[in-house]
């Protein structure tokens, strides 16, 4: 564990950040507004919601557009 354990801890913020550039990529590209009409929140998320999830939530979607689900993550 105690090599396996820092492995993944990398490989887990690695892909998180992955993710949050590809969903801002394609909401800059306009894919999510010429395929739905409308520009729509990019939720990353786990099993549990809680603040990073939050966090990665705002910088995956422009800003505002998903301050509903990310008040609602914090404020419970």
């Amino acid at each position: 564990m105690t090599t396996i354990g820092p492995i993944a801890a990398r490989i887990e913020g690695n892909f998180n950040q992955a993710s949050v550039k590809l969903a801002r990529h394609l909401h800059d590209a306009g894919v999510f507004e010429n395929a739905i009409g409308k520009p729509v929140p990019v939720v990353l998320h786990e099993l549990e919601y809680y603040d990073g999830i939050a966090r990665r939530t705002e910088a995956a979607s422009p800003p505002g557009l998903a301050d509903a689900f990310t008040a609602w993550v914090r404020n419970g």
